[in-house]
């Protein structure tokens, strides 16, 4: 018997919805989907994966953690159903879509965003994105928190951050430093998701400040100093509402969900599982590791869903 889905997605609903776009409701959430994405973004998959399968008794769908460029390259190659990447596909990677013949829809389904820290023994509480360019841009001099200028501590320079195949690390660079990977090497590095061990390490070093996953370190910031940034609006803390209001910028960024664009019957299971995220992206996002999306961002995305089903529904009656 199936699990009723009453806590998680109003099913009553969802099947007039469907069965209007020209499925038969019984049949829609039927079928393996399979995902691959960001690694930030694979406590919130999993989660969606297992209230999928629960609804459809059936363990086939498989969520994966290849990271943006390697997620995107299957889905345009046709070896997945969902890319979930913290970015836009480019234009060589929209070119490899268009060779294979897909096209693709996009929704957005959740936030990310970075957040600097330091211990708090240094007394630092704001940084210009220009200081945290000069700090840690690739090439970087500065050794002494005083060359940043202002009322910066004199003290010597000790950095902590993620490792290169993170998502978080590629957010910082390209926001801070104007392409994904400009950064200076010199650093102690973690590895995502081990934002308890990050935040541990600066507590433990009087000169530490970095750089992690904001959500990945959230239960940990009371034991470190959370440095606001400053992008030329005055100095600006992470928090769910700055990073949905868009006032945390640049050190934010979205999460998307890429599908495939085709024959209802082909892909009925795809669009359940993508509406299930949706139906659940506050709850599932506060709870597995991201930052939410706005209701009015989570009404706009289903508008997105529904337009997607409509021209599933055209393809299928040609």
């Amino acid at each position: 018997m199936k699990r009723r889905l009453a806590a998680t997605i109003g099913c009553a609903m969802a099947a007039a919805i469907l069965a209007g776009c020209g499925a038969k409701p019984n049949s829609l959430v039927q079928g393996k989907v399979s995902v691959d994405g960001s690694t930030a973004l694979y406590p919130f998959n999993l989660k969606i994966e297992k209230t999928f399968n629960n609804l459809t008794n059936d363990d086939d769908s498989s969520v994966e953690h290849s990271g943006d460029r390697v997620a995107l390259r299957r889905f345009c190659e046709g070896e997945i159903d969902i890319a979930a990447v913290s970015r836009p596909i480019n234009s060589r990677e929209s070119a490899l879509c268009g060779a294979s013949g897909i096209t693709y829809h996009r929704i957005l389904i959740a936030r990310q965003a970075a957040v600097v820290v330091a211990n708090k023994a240094l007394g630092i509480d704001c940084l210009t994105t220009s200081q945290l360019n000069r700090l840690w841009r690739r090439g970087s001099n500065v050794s002494n928190y005083r060359q940043l200028g202002g009322d910066l501590p004199s003290a010597a320079v000790s950095l902590y951050g993620p490792t290169s195949g993170s998502a978080v690390y590629s957010l910082f660079t390209s926001a801070i430093n104007g392409s994904a990977g400009n950064s200076r090497s010199d650093y102690k590095r973690f590895v995502f998701p081990n934002g308890a061990g990050f935040a541990s390490a600066v507590a433990g070093d009087s000169s530490a400040l970095g750089y992690f996953d904001f959500t990945w370190l959230r239960a940990s910031l009371g034991e470190v100093e959370t440095v606001a940034v400053d992008n030329g609006s005055g100095c600006v803390l992470p928090s769910d509402a700055t990073v949905q209001n868009g006032s945390y910028a640049p050190l934010s960024s979205p999460f998307y969900y890429y599908f495939k664009l085709q024959p209802i019957e082909a892909s009925s299971a795809v669009y359940s599982l993508v509406q299930i995220a949706l139906a659940n992206a506050k709850t599932f996002a506060k709870n597995h590791y991201v930052v939410p999306i706005t209701p009015a961002e989570i009404t706009a995305a289903r508008v997105e869903w529904l337009r997607a089903l409509r021209t599933q529904r055209r393809l299928a009656q040609q």
